[in-house]
Parts: structure tokens; C-alpha cells; sequence
């Protein structure tokens, strides 16, 4: 098992996943297709984003998408883990821990004080973001209207 900064032949390996990815970590509610998808990864890579992927045996296993963020309210940057995803078959092994400890080794490594992400309610990677210290600082609630 390694762990690598993205090249341009893994970003090809790792975009055909990204709309699974998107609709696993959002409980089923991306809709947006691959082409989104894909545009929203290429984003954050375009804004000095970085992508970590894991290999086993040479092969892609996972990925953990990040950057930087500045507070609109108290203007201070700090890290942001955009997407992790490890696929099915590879899951279980620890390689979601691994990448997030990389990712969380290199924020810290830019001075960063702190490092947030977005996870919906009953995801199961909220047990591991816990054991890794992050907690809730904020809730978003929503209500459904028939509007």
C-alpha cells in the first residue's frame, strides 16, 4: 500500500468514481452526474487543491481530495477535506485512516491551525472523522416545502 500525490494518469483513473463517490458521501442526494462531478473535483484541483490517492499492488484504491478555505466569518484559513473515498472492494483495510492522516500531516505541515469538512447525518465515515478528533462545530438544518 502507498500513498501518492495524484498524477495526471491517476486523475483519469480516479474521475470515472468521482460521481459514486459524491452520491455515497451524500446519502444518494447528488444528482448532479458525472460531468459535475468531475467539474467539482477539477475545481478545487484548479484553486491549489490537491489529491492524494492510495495503490495496492499498483492499483487505485482510494483518494482524498483537499485544500484551503478562508472563513467569511473570522477571515482566517484553515484546511478543508473535500472527498474521501476509498472503493468497495479495498474497504475495511484502513486506507481511508491512512489518507486522512497524510491529508491532516500536510495541512498542519502549511501552518494551519485547523482543518474542517462537510459530512451528512449517517454517514459511516463520521466514526472515523471522530476518532481522528474532528467534532460538530456547526449543524445545517433543512425542512422539505412543497413549493
Amino acid at each position: 500500500m502507498e500513498i501518492v500525490q495524484a498524477s495526471k494518469t491517476d486523475l483519469k483513473q480516479v474521475h470515472p468514481y468521482t460521481e459514486r463517490a459524491l452520491t455515497e458521501g451524500t446519502l444518494g442526494y447528488f444528482k448532479g452526474g458525472e460531468e459535475k462531478a468531475k467539474a467539482m473535483m477539477e475545481k478545487v484541483l484548479s484553486s491549489n487543491g490537491k489529491l492524494l490517492v492510495v495503490k495496492e499492488s499498483g492499483q487505485l484504491a482510494g483518494w482524498i481530495l483537499y485544500g484551503t478555505q478562508n472563513d467569511s466569518m473570522t477571515d482566517l484559513q484553515s484546511g478543508f477535506i473535500y472527498e474521501l473515498y476509498t472503493l468497495k472492494v479495498y474497504r475495511k483495510k484502513g486506507y481511508a485512516k491512512r489518507l486522512m492522516e497524510a491529508c491532516i500531516q500536510d495541512l498542519n505541515a502549511q501552518g494551519l491551525q485547523e482543518i474542517r469538512l462537510a459530512v451528512y447525518q449517517g454517514n459511516e465515515a463520521m466514526e472515523l472523522y471522530h476518532q481522528l478528533g474532528f467534532s460538530e462545530t456547526r449543524i445545517v438544518m433543512s425542512k422539505k416545502i412543497s413549493g
